[in-house]
């Protein structure tokens, strides 16, 4: 019961937490000036946050490199952003070019991590033997 309320649990804050990026994406109609000036800022998070998490995470110099061509990726998805949408290809497009980036970095990240952890494993066996 546990790991079936978990997993609902982590399904419906997964929905919502895309489905926000995408709603905010989608306000330059809004006329509310609150409501507009809220999802402004919710543009500007989803813009910055993967910087700050480079910057966060990253040790030595390497991190500014990372901060760096992650700033480069994000350019085009604050124009996106926040620009008015010119048309529904135009933004799709763009927001599948960002899923497609983000997906491959996601899979090149895992690939090279499952290769260092097998180097220090292998690296440790090899120094226990001798």
């Amino acid at each position: 019961m546990t790991r079936r309320l978990a997993f609902v649990a982590t399904v419906a804050a997964m929905i919502v937490s895309v489905s926000s990026p995408a709603m905010a994406f989608q306000h330059d109609r809004v006329q509310n000036p609150v409501v507009h000036w809220a999802l402004d800022i919710a543009v500007l998070a989803i813009v910055v946050a993967p910087i700050w998490t480079a910057l966060l995470w990253g040790k030595g110099g390497g991190k500014w490199l990372l901060a760096g061509l992650i700033a480069f990726v994000q350019l085009p998805v604050a124009v996106l952003g926040f620009s008015p949408e010119a048309s529904a290809w135009f933004a799709g497009s763009g927001l599948f070019l960002g899923l497609a980036i983000t997906t491959a970095a996601i899979v090149y990240t895992r690939r090279v991590t499952r290769r260092e952890r097998e180097a220090l494993r292998h690296e440790e066996a090899s120094g226990e033997t001798a």
